[in-house]
């Protein structure tokens, strides 16, 4: 009679503390993610780049027109939810994730966009004018460099609530700052009282 093999030991799901946003290690993470889709995602920003340099150039540009480009095709719909979600946590969440049955967590964890969407689109948008519009520069060298504007970060309900409405404050008038915005959430400013921020790792 064969003896049964051992079984191997379930991996532990382990929470790592980021200290701070790293964006070149979030910019790595990402790309490993979704290297597979890179070139199809390139071939949406280019496209989606030409459409919004066309706006840019008109006479009178229409803001509203440019401002529904920038969340659609460039905030959410650049990169999919999957392609965003590098297992980054809020302490709260991560504990949950443990705690409770999937039908349970999925009701009281959220993604939410760190630097939220329109936030970044605009920044992509500045950094656009400031090339010039130049497309080529763009894809081959601007994207894979910033794509941790695009990161996702789990986190509960309530802590989504408060980060939604620091992030409110850049926008009561009708000209949002939104270098200052991303600047301000580059510090973290806007997580000061969210549950630490880190990794999933299983072990």
């Amino acid at each position: 009679m064969k003896t049964p093999k051992p079984k191997k030991p379930k991996k532990v799901a382990v929470f790592y503390p980021t200290n701070g946003l790293n964006e070149k290690d979030i910019n790595r993470r990402m790309l490993d993610k979704i290297s597979p889709e890179l070139d199809t995602i390139k071939h949406k920003f280019r496209t989606n780049l030409h459409g919004l340099k066309a706006m840019v150039e008109m006479d009178n540009p229409h803001r509203p027109s440019i401002d529904n480009s920038l969340r659609q095709d460039f905030g959410y719909g650049l990169l999919g939810i999957s392609g965003k979600d590098i297992k980054l946590y809020s302490l709260n969440a991560f504990n949950l994730k443990k705690s409770l049955p999937y039908d349970q967590y999925r009701k009281v964890v959220t993604y939410d966009h760190f630097f939220g969407c329109l936030c970044y689109a605009n920044i992509m948008l500045i950094d656009f004018i400031n090339s010039g519009l130049n497309i080529d520069y763009m894809v081959n060298e601007w994207l894979e460099k910033h794509l941790y504007l695009w990161v996702v970060i789990r986190v509960t309900k309530g802590e989504h609530k408060i980060v939604t409405e620091k992030a409110e404050e850049f926008h009561d008038n009708k000209n949002p700052n939104y270098e200052l915005e991303y600047n301000s959430k580059r510090n973290m400013e806007h997580y000061k009282e969210i549950s630490d921020i880190g990794f999933l790792v299983k072990e």
